[in-house]
C-alpha cells in the first residue's frame, strides 16, 4: 500500500510498504535510514522551538481568577493529588512546585486543585496565569483585592503587603506558567517576584502558594516539588475510551508515555476525520502509520524528549488536514498574546467575515489547536503553549501579521482621559508588536504616549520593564545619536528613582550623561546632571548632590536657559537645606 495522504506536500514521504496486523496499528512498514533522516531534518526545528522556554520580552497580560479550564475528561493523577493534599495540610510547607514539560498537564492539575472543594480550609482562592510575563504589580494588586485587603499606594510596599495578606488567612494562591518570569538558569527577570517568593519561602504563613513551571527558579530549598510525568497506562486508556477512541489503546498509551496533550490531540484528530470509526488503525491514513517506528528510533528521539517528537509528528499530520483558511487563521492569530475573539482574528486574517472566522475558530477548538472560553463579553479563543510555539514556527516571518495587529489595536485604543491601566492596554500591545518587529523607535513612541499616565498612576514597575527592554536593545547597537536611547535611559533612571532604588537610578543617569557629553548635547548633559544631583540628595550624599546641581546651573547660565537655571537653583537650595546650611 502507499502512504500518501497529500502527495504534493514537501513534508510527505511516498512509501510502498506492507501493512501489519491490527496489533501494530501504528506500524505500516519499515522506513529506511535515509527516510528517517529526512523526517528528522524536517521536524527538528519545530521540536527545538517547542522546547524553548517562553521568556519575558515585554510586560504581558495577566490572566487571573477562575482558570476556565474544562475538567470534563479528567482521568487519573490519584497519587499526585494525594501528595499535593498532604503537602497542603502541612503547616511547614509554604510553597509547592509542579514541574514538567509543556502539555504534560501542570495547568490542568492546578485547575483541579483550584476547583477541589474537599481541600480543608483555603476558602479563598486565586489563580494567576503569568504565561505572558505579567507584571508583579498586577498580580499582587488583584490578589489583594480578591482577598479583601487594601492595596498600598506605593509599588514598593506591594511585596510586604501580599506576604502579610497570605500570612493573615488561609488562602490558596496558584501561579501558573512561572517559567515565563525567568531568564536563563532559573534567574528571575523581575526583582519583585524574586523578593516575594524569597520572603514567602523564608517566612511562610497560613496560606499556601502553588506554582507550575517547566523550569525551577533559584530559591531557598524550603518547599516541595512534584515532577509531573505522563498518565499511567490505565488512566490513558480511560481517557481515550471516554473520548470514544477504539483500537489497541494500551499499546498506544505506552508508545507515547501517557502524554496527555498528545493523547487528546490524536483523539480529536481521529474523531474529526473518522467520526463513525475513530480507531487507532486509522492513523495510517493520516500519515502517522510509522509513528511507532519513529518514536522508538534513537536517531529521532535521541536528542529530544519522546513526547515533543510525537507532538510535532501529530501536529504536522493534523495541520495538513486543515483547510487553507484554518491554516492562515492559526498562523496569523499566533502573533497575539493571550485570548482573542473573532474581531481580533478578523483583523489579521482579512477577506473573511466575522461569522466565518468564528465558525472556523470553533472548528479549530474541536481539533485541539485552540481552547474556547465563554467570558462575559463573548467567546474567546486561546492556544495551549506547546501548540502556540508550533504554529509560530509554521508561520515563519510574521512581519505582516504583526503590522495588522498594530493597526487593529490602534483602531480600538482608548483615548484620554484614562482611569486604570486597563485603559492603556492597547498601547502596551502596540509596544509589544513594534518590539517584535525590531522597530524600537515606534515601540518607544507607543509607550511614551502614556508615560505620564504610568508615572502619575505609580506604575513604576511597568516603566522599568518597558524601558529596560529598549535600553537592552539600543545598548547593543550603541546608537548614541538616537535621542530615544538616552530618553529611555533617563526614563528608566526615573522609574528606579521612584521605586527608591537610587543606586540603580544613578547608574542609568550616568550612562545618559556619558552619552550626552560624547555627542556634545550640552542641554541633555545639564538634565542628566540634575537627575544625578537629585539621586545623590536622596541618598543623603548632599555634597555630591550640590556638585552636580552646580554643574547643571553653570550650563544653564551658559546657554541662557532661564527656566532650567531656576530648576537648578531650586535643587541647590534643597541640598543646602538638607545640610542645615539655611543661609
Amino acid at each position: 500500500m502507499t502512504n500518501e495522504s497529500n502527495p504534493n506536500h514537501q513534508n510527505n514521504i511516498k512509501m510502498n510498504v506492507t501493512a501489519f496486523g491490527d496489533g501494530k496499528a501504528t506500524q505500516i512498514g519499515q522506513l529506511n535510514a535515509q527516510q528517517v533522516q529526512i523526517i528528522v531534518d524536517r521536524i527538528n526545528p519545530a521540536i527545538e522551538r517547542i522546547e524553548q522556554l517562553a521568556k519575558l520580552e515585554s510586560p504581558g497580560i495577566l490572566k487571573a481568577g477562575n482558570p476556565h479550564k474544562s475538567l470534563a475528561y479528567w482521568q487519573g493523577r490519584t497519587a499526585e493529588i494525594a501528595n499535593l493534599k498532604q503537602w497542603l495540610n502541612n503547616p511547614n510547607i509554604p510553597l509547592i512546585g509542579i514541574e514538567g514539560i509543556g502539555g504534560i498537564g501542570k495547568s490542568m492539575l492546578s485547575a483541579y486543585l483550584y476547583e477541589d472543594e474537599t481541600i480543608a480550609g483555603l476558602t479563598k482562592r486565586f489563580l494567576a496565569d503569568v504565561s505572558y510575563g505579567a507584571i508583579f504589580t498586577d498580580v499582587a494588586t488583584q490578589v489583594l483585592q480578591e482577598f479583601g485587603f487594601r492595596v498600598p499606594e506605593q509599588e514598593t510596599q506591594l511585596v510586604q503587603a501580599l506576604v502579610k495578606c497570605l500570612q493573615s488567612g488561609e488562602y490558596l494562591l496558584i501561579i501558573d506558567n512561572l517559567e515565563s518570569l525567568l531568564t536563563t538558569d532559573g534567574i528571575w527577570a523581575s526583582q519583585f517576584y524574586e523578593e516575594f517568593f524569597t520572603t514567602w519561602v523564608e517566612c511562610g504563613g497560613k496560606s499556601k502558594v502553588i506554582v507550575t513551571t517547566r523550569e525551577r527558579p533559584k530559591l531557598p530549598k524550603r518547599w516541595e516539588w512534584l515532577p509531573l510525568s505522563g498518565l499511567k497506562i490505565e488512566d490513558g486508556i480511560k481517557l481515550l475510551t471516554a473520548l470514544g477512541i477504539q483500537g489497541n489503546l494500551e499499546e498506544f498509551v505506552k508508545l507515547v508515555d501517557g502524554y496527555p496533550l498528545l493523547l487528546r490531540f490524536v483523539a480529536d484528530l481521529l474523531i474529526e476525520e473518522y467520526p463513525q470509526d475513530p480507531n487507532l488503525k486509522r492513523l495510517e491514513n493520516l500519515g502517522l502509520g510509522n509513528l511507532q517506528q519513529l518514536l522508538t528510533d534513537k536517531k529521532v528521539v535521541g536528542q529530544h524528549r519522546l513526547e515533543n517528537v510525537g507532538m510535532v509528528l501529530v501536529l504536522d499530520a493534523s495541520f495538513e488536514r486543515l483547510n487553507e483558511l484554518q491554516k492562515s487563521l492559526l498562523q496569523n492569530i499566533s502573533v497575539y498574546r493571550g485570548v482573542v475573539n473573532a474581531k481580533a482574528a478578523m483583523a489579521v486574517c482579512l477577506g473573511s467575515s466575522e461569522t466565518e472566522i468564528e465558525r472556523e475558530l470553533r472548528n479549530l477548538v474541536k481539533r485541539s489547536f485552540l481552547s474556547e472560553k465563554l467570558i462575559d463579553d463573548g467567546r474567546w479563543f486561546e492556544f495551549q503553549p506547546v501548540v502556540l510555539e508550533y504554529v509560530r514556527y509554521k508561520a515563519g516571518d510574521q512581519t505582516e501579521a504583526h503590522q495588522k495587529a498594530i493597526n487593529y489595536y490602534q483602531s480600538i485604543a482608548k483615548q484620554q482621559p484614562w482611569q486604570t491601566k486597563d485603559d492603556i492596554q492597547e498601547y502596551l500591545e502596540i509596544f509589544y508588536h513594534f518590539y517584535q518587529l525590531a522597530d524600537y523607535d515606534s515601540a518607544f513612541e507607543a509607550i511614551r504616549h502614556c508615560d505620564d499616565f504610568l508615572t502619575l498612576g505609580g506604575y513604576y514597575a511597568n516603566q522599568v520593564e518597558l524601558y529596560r527592554q529598549l535600553v537592552n536593545k539600543w545598548s547593543k547597537t550603541n546608537d548614541k545619536e538616537n535621542w530615544h536611547y538616552t530618553a529611555s535611559l533617563i526614563s528608566l533612571g526615573n522609574a528606579y528613582y521612584s521605586l527608591g532604588q537610587y543606586q540603580t537610578a544613578i547608574a542609568f543617569y550616568q550612562q545618559s550623561l556619558d552619552i550626552k557629553k560624547e555627542i556634545g548635547d550640552i542641554q541633555g548633559e545639564s538634565i542628566s546632571l540634575n537627575n544625578l544631583g537629585n539621586a545623590y540628595d536622596s541618598l543623603g550624599q548632599y555634597e555630591r548632590a550640590i556638585a552636580f546641581h552646580q554643574q547643571s546651573l553653570d550650563i544653564k547660565k551658559e546657554i541662557g536657559d532661564i527656566q532650567g537655571e531656576s530648576i537648578s537653583l531650586n535643587n541647590l537650595g534643597n541640598a543646602y537645606d538638607s545640610l542645615g546650611q539655611y543661609e
